[in-house]
């Protein structure tokens, strides 16, 4: 089993374990007052769940499971209010635990709903899709969607994540090539040899070595900048056009984001002379990501990113790439983005 540690100052905050058996002994980290665990999961996730229930009762636990809406429909204030209410029947306290199991919805809204129930309690995360896996349930990022993706969210740390590799190495092919789209952004911005695996195996790629190298990249960034204060926006690298593009066409977030790195290196090659732009897109379709947009609205699209957290007073930022490893957060000028977007087939 492989430790990953997230710290704040010298304090560690948060230990990600990955491996094959991270589900079995010493699930929960040991806490002498905790009498209950509710967990949090979806559909696709529940026998992940209900295994997990059955290991936490054999230890004498208390558990009870809550299926959730799938997907991004996971993510709404209604679906957290439903969550607080239930957590509160339960008589959960703060000596308690929350487990969310799932995809990236699940532990963005489990994650969400753990941070604010009684002003945040403690909460263990157990992604079961690549994409989950290797980003959205590392970090401490919490959210769900109003109006835009991810608009009202806490930054809180998770105590746990557990990262099975024998879940994510039986995934269907559908869930591996949606979750890579943010293994091949952690190459980009800072893991060249993580590019040169998947330029290797393609989806083959070993599972263990891939997810391990992708999630060391978000932790020593996390580990420099929690809060998203300057650094931690390259985790970014992608995402201004790619989370427009998943919130006008409904496309998976994998596939958005997929499609938002070729816009981003388009821009890059144009306004920093990135040389490694056509390659990022070979690459991402050789791993049956789509490169080109679907047929949307292009005036929809700037709304989006109009609307993306990520911009500031200057108006829309973009992170870009000099070269592997050397991502740059800069504001761009409306054409620079039209011509991003073009770039993907958006005119």
């Amino acid at each position: 089993m492989e430790r990953i540690l997230i710290r704040t100052g010298e304090t560690v905050v948060s230990e990600i374990r990955i491996g094959p058996d991270v589900l079995g002994l010493n699930l929960l980290p040991v806490r002498d007052a905790r009498r209950r665990v509710a967990i949090v999961t979806q559909p696709s996730a529940n026998p992940t769940a209900m295994q997990i229930a059955s290991i936490l009762e054999n230890d004498g636990l208390e558990s009870a499971v809550r299926i959730l809406p799938d997907r991004e429909e996971a993510k709404t204030l209604a679906v957290a209010e439903e969550c607080f209410l239930w957590l509160n029947d339960l008589a959960l306290t703060r000596s308690d635990t929350l487990v969310a199991v799932g995809g990236g919805a699940a532990t963005d809204a489990g994650g969400f709903v753990g941070a604010t129930y009684l002003r945040g309690i403690e909460t263990v995360l157990v992604p079961t899709t690549m994409l989950a896996a290797v980003d959205a349930a590392i970090g401490g990022k919490t959210a769900v969607n109003v109006g835009g993706k991810n608009l009202a969210g806490v930054f809180k740390h998770p105590a746990r994540v557990l990262v099975s590799t024998e879940i994510l190495s039986e995934l269907p092919r559908e869930l591996l090539i949606e979750g890579t789209a943010e293994a091949v952004k952690a190459g980009f911005i800072a893991d060249e040899e993580l590019v040169d695996i998947y330029e290797q195996h393609g989806l083959d790629a070993p599972v263990a070595d891939v997810v391990s190298r992708a999630i060391r990249v978000k932790a020593d960034v996390v580990n420099e900048d929690f809060t998203e204060q300057g650094r931690r926006a390259i985790l970014n690298y992608g995402h201004t056009v790619g989370h427009a593009i998943e919130h006008v066409a409904k496309i998976p977030h994998g596939h958005a984001i997929a499609i938002g790195m070729v816009a981003a290196g388009a821009a890059s090659e144009q306004l920093v002379g990135f040389r490694h732009a056509e390659r990022q897109k070979e690459l991402l379709a050789n791993l049956e990501l789509p490169v080109m947009s679907p047929a949307v609205d292009v005036n929809e699209i700037l709304a989006a990113i109009e609307l993306d957290k990520k911009r500031d007073e200057s108006g829309v930022r973009m992170i870009l790439l000099e070269a592997f490893g050397r991502p740059i957060i800069t504001g761009v000028d409306p054409t620079t983005v039209r011509a991003a977007l073009s770039a993907v087939g958006i005119e």
